[in-house]
């Protein structure tokens, strides 16, 4: 059995084992993430994610994100940009979609992990302030209309490693690598126009993915995302995702 078999059943085995009894609850998504460098220091990126609903029946969300950033050194990079992200909400049987708009600043520090004298995996981790205009959709008729915007701030921390099945000495250029990933939210401020919660997500990832060449990476991943209602109880939600990365 190929090794991208494995990774198949191993993430079909995590949701059935998550969801025991009931009726499997499975999103799926599909990212493309494209940086295009303008100078040596200086990258533009574009991001675009389609998202289904839990039965995989309609469009949930899709998401547009695009900005620059900065290579400060070999470590660090910083950056800013905007996100558009359009959600499928439903009031009193009406179900339209409604625009959240985002500002945003980040830092990512990247580093590599050496286990013993002949590997490297590479770690990388970002926090990221997301400024939030959240609409305020009401019924209108047999549409929903939005009448205003709300206010918001998150603070996301994620962490990232990535381990490559080749010896690594330098850059790592080609090969299969496996993906471990875990993102916390956080609400910093208009809490109130959220879940009132503070602390209200976490995604927790593992997948694989493979490296054509230095410019371009496919990846396969399971996601169990958990989300803190309103009330006191976290849902969770179990998602599988095909992201295409690609470094100009």
């Amino acid at each position: 059995m190929s090794f991208y078999k494995q990774l198949t059943w191993m993430m079909v085995g995590m949701v059935a084992g998550h969801n025991g009894r009931s009726q499997l609850a499975l999103s799926g998504w599909a990212t493309t993430n494209n940086q295009f460098s303008i100078s040596h220091k200086l990258v533009y990126q574009l991001e675009a994610s389609f998202r289904s609903d839990t039965k995989r029946q309609y469009l949930q969300t899709f998401l547009l994100r695009t900005g620059a950033f900065v290579q400060l050194n070999s470590q660090w990079s910083a950056g800013a940009g905007y996100c558009l992200t359009d959600n499928r909400h439903t009031i009193g049987g009406i179900t339209g979609y409604g625009a959240e708009h985002q500002a945003l600043e980040q830092a990512w520090f990247i580093h590599p992990v050496y286990f013993g004298h002949s590997y490297k995996s590479f770690m990388r981790q970002r926090l990221r302030l997301e400024n939030r205009w959240l609409p305020n959709l009401v019924k209108d008729n047999d549409h929903l209309t939005n009448t205003s915007y709300s206010f918001s701030n998150r603070l996301r921390y994620q962490i990232r490693e990535q381990l490559p099945f080749v010896k690594v000495i330098n850059d790592f250029n080609k090969g299969s690598y496996v993906l471990l990933q875990n993102e916390f939210f956080f609400n910093v401020s208009g809490q109130q126009y959220v879940n009132g919660k503070w602390f209200d997500q976490n995604r927790s990832l593992v997948g694989a993915g493979y490296r054509f060449n230095r410019h371009m990476d496919v990846e396969l991943s399971y996601m169990l995302r958990l989300i803190k209602d309103a009330g006191v109880g976290w849902s969770h939600e179990n998602l599988v995702q095909v992201t295409a990365l690609s470094r100009l």
